[in-house]
């Protein structure tokens, strides 16, 4: 199979999901590749101003058959938690809600995020 005709399989098969399997897809696949990790930069925002690592909390409050990863996560300027098929999900998607706590936090503070 030539790379253009595994290429257009893969459109063909993406087109078949829900837009919200497409969302997540989308989201794993970008921070597989991107170095702007939220995890990694939200440990090291933390380490950085408070001398504390991030602490998650990991559940699976879905099923066998369809599994839901629960992360909750402590930072010390709040509890964050969301959901994922997996907990690298699970985890980046709170982190990237408490950079977005943090960043509007920052505007009113001395610190620039």
């Amino acid at each position: 199979m030539t790379t253009t005709a595994m290429k257009e399989k893969i459109k063909e098969l993406f087109k078949m999901l829900s837009r919200a399997d497409q969302l997540e897809l989308l989201r794993e696949l970008n921070s597989s590749i991107t170095n702007d990790n939220p995890v990694v930069r939200l440990n090291e925002l933390c380490q950085t101003l408070y001398g504390e690592n991030l602490r998650f909390g990991i559940s699976n409050v879905g099923d066998q058959l369809n599994p839901v990863i629960k992360a909750e996560l402590t930072t010390p300027w709040g509890f964050f938690e969301a959901f994922g098929q997996n907990q690298r999900l699970a985890k980046t998607k709170a982190a990237e809600v408490a950079l977005e706590a943090v960043k509007k936090i920052s505007q009113d503070s001395f610190f620039e995020i």
